[in-house]
């Protein structure tokens, strides 16, 4: 995910304006995606020791849950009876996780098996009734003990638990009046432990089965097929059934009061349940549901795999969705009204959980360090349906916006392999190299093999391990076995290798042949210690891929394009390329087949060239960058050509927005200004950001317009945070009036504290501080935490953000340790590892580590001052350049008079 409401803002022309607006999974989420650090530091943390996969001496068959809940006490008891079966033949006892239990009661019935059909979750076994078990439990691993000659055996554990993870209570209270009562579970990674005993990791899949007890009134929800009749569902009594093997953290249990909206797909009977009122952003949002089962299917070559699909909508829910088997969960930032629904999508987030039913669902990753499997090709399957749905260039720039969110993460955070066993808890590598990094890796392949042999070797791939579970090399085995093609190299370089390809190329042209010389600048990786052949850590690495260029030439009334493909492998290579004539333009990789950044020096004209008239929209796209650093009129007027032009894809306008913003000229602003009141929302937005480049009264005024009148409420929230990057006094009250409007997922919030952060003024200290209390919608506080520390560097912050270190949401202890850190005063480290001995979110646990080991440096604010002194270096040279632009015309015009005398 790119950077979205709240987040921290680098420079526009660095980013894309088409970022993610949503959470997904257990990665990030849209408020911390970003980082903007003077560099990255190594991603194993002092004292992190290598996770192997842990023995499995017996695999667990079927587990069958009953369920009771206590919502006012926020509590469960249960009754679980476990299927196991042995697998080596000398293990006398079965370890199973279980966190915080009172157990009442653990028995075993030797040689069980699994019944045709279990009844409830107790009860007697196939060959016998149950006896108490030898057993030990010390409030974590629950060991029993299994008679040598017994090949199966149940064990069947009475308990009753206060989970602290795994299992949530919601109700309202004098702060938060309207939240619903509801409870759902979140069991990734290895959380389903809290809930119920089992084997919690991903390599051991079972079938189940719940019995749940819910409050009267309620609708239950849980994998499988509701069984039961109708009289005991309305007493809170539901059974739910799954026959299809997989692991505990895709067990899901969601009890509330929900309206329901049926649908279908194929054969497959389909369910949305959404709070009630909601019904009608429920059909909105959930519309292309059936088209993306359906093109799944066809692509994949696998039809959907389970009997049936649901998708319920909850509210706090502490990812963006998940993927439970079935019955996938979301949070209440998925609905969309109708004003939402102008420039937002909830389609990327949607498509992305329905892939997993086939992509860590049906195929499972092995361990966690190979999750990529699961979240890489549920991120490329979110590209590939809106490939389906609104064409290639939608494709290509949802590539390009990915590779900008994992660059901004290696360049300002940290670099890894994307196969890492280096964790202390496995939410660690849910980052953008495990996503957006994994799902890049996956477009490679694509175009390595060719669509047929690509979709043709995945489809091997979840035939092959259906029902099963997979490593790296599972995936690789089944692209060779179609193609014939080795990919050793490649998974090496993509997959095991840290970092990424920083080249420069540079384009001459002289006569009838192009000079491209191109450098590898990248430094030192960080390999995977699971590949002993890698090249020594400290020597910068070579990368070797296929440098594709796109000549285009002007044919008669026509135009046409010549291909040329060099092979680069060593640090720096100089190509020098024959061709007919000089070229109209060259599109240096025009399909996104190298991972990394690629920095282009050309020619200006081929440069504007490639702007107007490259054949497609990443093409057109790619030349804006360059031309950013190009501040003269025909660059100006080819960059506003194309950012007027209605005809033109919208990410290539906002890209062309982006570059004027960066060339800070007053030819520049008319441009933008003109542009101020596009049409198209994404545009507007776009510009709206350029805006911000520019410190002056004019700039303030048309932003001011823009947050206070606009349909979008994007636009609205950027041109706010923008308002405020203007620097402008005077945008402080239009800022402050802004900052309770009422929009979709608190986006103009979020934007207006953007922009009061931005502004430096610390008028703004008493407003943002009173929105980092309980009551203010989460992602406005966490917004509001985020922004404090470039305001305020004194002990009652400090203080404040220490206090907040407990907060329930895991993101917004996440942001306010993001906070400490930027503050940089080293006294928070005491509450910093106060809160580190007793979290247990993983990822608070892993961003608190990262803060400590920083802490004792200058801090953001640091960095922000100099960032502020670079930019103003940035001005004045805008300036200089402007005044000898201008001194040049005179002259040539003085000259041109002269001569004529």
């Amino acid at each position: 995910m790119l950077a979205a409401p709240g987040a921290a803002r680098g420079n526009f022309a660095e980013m894309s304006i088409e970022y993610r607006l949503h959470s997904r999974c257990a990665c990030g989420s849209v408020l911390s995606s970003s980082e903007f650090a003077a560099a990255s530091r190594p991603f194993t943390l002092a004292g992190t020791r290598r996770v192997y996969e842990r023995s499995r001496p017996f695999t667990i068959r079927h587990i069958a849950l009953d369920l009771a809940l206590d919502v006012e006490a926020r509590s469960i008891r249960g009754t679980a009876r476990l299927d196991a079966v042995r697998v080596d033949p000398g293990a006398r006892e079965i370890a199973l996780d279980a966190i915080g239990f009172d157990l009442e009661a653990v028995e075993i019935s030797a040689g069980a098996g699994r019944a045709a059909k279990p009844k409830r979750g107790a009860g007697k076994a196939a060959s016998g009734a149950f006896q108490p078990a030898e057993h030990t439990y010390d409030g974590e691993t629950l060991r029993v003990a299994v008679p040598l000659d017994e090949a199966e055996v149940s064990i069947l554990v009475r308990y009753r638990a206060t989970p602290r993870r795994g299992i949530y209570f919601l109700q309202p209270d004098e702060h938060v009046p309207d939240r619903p009562r509801q409870v759902w579970t979140q069991c990734q990674d290895e959380d389903a432990r809290h809930i119920f005993p089992c084997i919690d990791k991903p390599h051991i899949k079972q079938t189940t089965e719940l019995r749940a007890q819910v409050p009267p009134g309620w609708y239950c929800l849980s994998n499988g097929e509701l069984e039961g009749d109708a009289r005991s569902q309305k007493e809170g009594v539901y059974h739910y059934r799954l026959d299809e093997p997989h692991p505990s953290y895709l067990f899901t249990l969601v009890a509330g009061e929900f309206a329901r909206i049926d649908g279908a797909a194929l054969d497959v009977p389909l369910a949305y349940f959404v709070p009630k009122g909601r019904e009608e952003d429920g059909r909105r949002t959930f519309a292309r549901t059936p088209d993306m089962i359906r093109h799944f299917s066809e692509k994949l070559g696998v039809k959907y795999p389970f009997r049936r699909y649901a998708q319920v909508v909850v509210s706090d829910f502490i990812f963006g969705g998940m993927e439970n088997t079935t019955a996938t969960t979301m949070y209440e930032h998925i609905l969309l009204d109708e004003r939402a629904a102008l420039d937002i999508s909830s389609d990327d987030l949607i498509a992305h959980e329905l892939a997993h039913q086939w992509f860590g669902d049906l195929v499972t990753c092995r361990d966690w360090s190979h999750g990529w499997l699961n979240e890489g090709f549920a991120t490329f399957m979110e590209h590939v349906y809106r490939e389906h749905h609104l064409g290639a260039d939608e494709y290509d720039h949802g590539l390009k916006a990915d590779l900008d969110s994992y660059l901004g993460e290696a360049r300002g955070r940290y670099r890894r392999p994307i196969v890492c066993q280096d964790y202390e808890a496995p939410l660690d590598i849910f980052d953008r190299h495990l996503y957006e990094k994994g799902g890049l890796v996956l477009h490679l392949l694509r175009r390595e093999l060719g669509d047929e042999l690509f979709w043709r070797g995945v489809s091997t791939y979840l035939t092959r391990h259906a029902r099963g579970v997979v490593e790296t090399r599972d995936l690789a085995r089944a692209l060779e076995d179609v193609s014939g093609k080795s990919l050793e190299r490649f998974f090496e370089q993509w997959v095991f290798r840290a970092g990424h390809p920083e080249l420069d190329v540079k384009i001459e042209i002289e006569g009838d042949q192009c000079t491209v010389t191109v450098k590898q600048a990248q430094a030192a990786g960080q390999p995977s210690r699971e590949h002993a052949l890698q090249p020594d850590a400290s020597t910068p690495p070579v990368f070797a891929f296929d440098l594709v260029l796109d000549f285009g030439f002007t044919e008669g009334k026509g135009s046409m394009t010549r291909r040329e493909v060099r092979r680069v492998d060593q640090a720096a290579h100089t190509f020098v390329i024959p061709l007919p004539r000089r070229p109209r333009l060259v599109v240096v990789d025009p399909d996104l087949r190298i991972l990394g950044e690629v920095r282009v020096d050309a020619p200006g004209d081929l440069l504007r060239a490639q702007l107007a008239h490259a054949p497609t929209a990443r093409g057109r796209m790619l030349a804006a960058k360059p031309l950013s650093r190009r501040d003269d009129p025909p660059t100006a007027r080819a960059l506003g050509q194309s950012l007027s032009d209605a005809s033109e894809f919208w990410g290539v306008r906002a890209a062309a927005a982006a570059a004027l913003g960066a060339l800070q000229s007053s030819a520049a602003f008319a441009l933008l200004e003109g542009s101020a009141g596009v049409e198209h929302p994404k545009v507007r937005r776009a510009v709206a950001s350029a805006l911000g480049s520019f410190r002056s009264a004019k700039a303030a005024e048309v932003l001011g317009k823009l947050a206070l009148r606009d349909a979008s409420y994007l636009v609205q929230a950027e041109a706010a945070r923008a308002l405020g990057a203007t620097r402008q006094s005077s945008g402080f009250e239009t800022l402050v009036d802004l900052l309770d409007r009422p929009s979709w997922g608190e986006v103009i919030r979020c934007g207006v504290i953007d922009g009061l952060a931005n502004l430096r003024d610390e008028r703004a200290v008493p407003h943002l501080t009173a929105r980092t209390r309980y009551g203010v919608p989460t992602r406005g506080r966490r917004a509001a935490i985020m922004a404090l520390p470039k305001l305020s560097s004194d002990r009652r912050t400090r203080e404040l953000l220490e206090e907040l270190l407990d907060q329930p949401d895991p993101y917004l202890r996440v942001d306010v340790a993001r906070a400490l850190g930027d503050l940089g005063d080293g006294r928070a480290r005491g509450a910093l590892q106060r809160q580190l001995d007793r979290d247990l979110d993983g990822r608070v646990r892993r961003r608190i580590r990262e803060v400590l080991r920083d802490l004792g440096g200058a801090g953001k604010r640091e960095l922000d001052r100099l960032r502020d002194e670079l930019e103003a270096l940035r001005r004045d040279n805008a300036e200089i350049r402007a005044r000898l632009g201008k001194l040049e015309v005179a002259s040539t015009k003085a000259k041109k008079a002269a001569d004529a005398k």
